[in-house]
């Protein structure tokens, strides 16, 4: 029997699903969408902020810190009081936001590498891309409490570390 006429369209076919299956990917730096309100303030260590320095960034995507003042809504859009979006550079990055008032807070802080604005999960919810919290608590099943996160600001703000985790 004569392989040759079985091989040469088996491994067409295997070609042709593996470009489907896994197409080429342009590795061009694509701009970040940063909308205006996303930008972080400048940080000024002699007005009411929240400066937060973030450790363990990797190059590319975008960073996003968020900050968070209800407990009950705690990492949900209800309970966020301001989310600043910034271009990610591998290393450690400070992301500051202006306060209006002192009071307790958190901070969550992820990467998003792809850029999609969504922070990817597994089936179990925990994070497929880095990520931290204020206070860098322990990673516990379930999900993270308020509690763990929470810092009180002063008259000028708060410095916080984040260091993010990776998956």
């Amino acid at each position: 029997m004569n392989y040759r006429f079985f091989w040469k369209p088996l491994s067409w076919i295997l070609s042709i699903s593996l470009f489907i299956v896994f197409p080429a990917h342009s590795h061009a730096a694509e701009p970040v969408a940063i909308k205006p309100h996303e930008q972080p303030d400048a940080c000024n260590p002699d007005i009411p902020q929240i400066r937060v320095t973030v450790n363990g960034v990797k190059s590319g995507g975008v960073l996003n810190v968020e900050l968070y003042h209800d407990p009950d809504y705690f990492l949900f859009k209800k309970g966020r009081s301001r989310k600043v979006r910034t271009p990610a550079i591998k290393g450690q990055q400070k992301v500051c936001m202006n306060l209006s008032q002192q009071g307790t807070y958190a901070v969550a802080a992820y990467q998003d590498i792809d850029g999609n604005r969504k922070l990817k999960k597994q089936w179990n919810q925990l994070p497929l891309e880095p990520f931290g919290l204020s206070n860098n608590p322990e990673q516990r099943f379930g999900f993270p409490r308020f509690s763990d996160s929470a810092f009180t600001t002063g008259s000028l703000g708060a410095d916080i570390v984040i260091d993010l985790k990776q998956p």
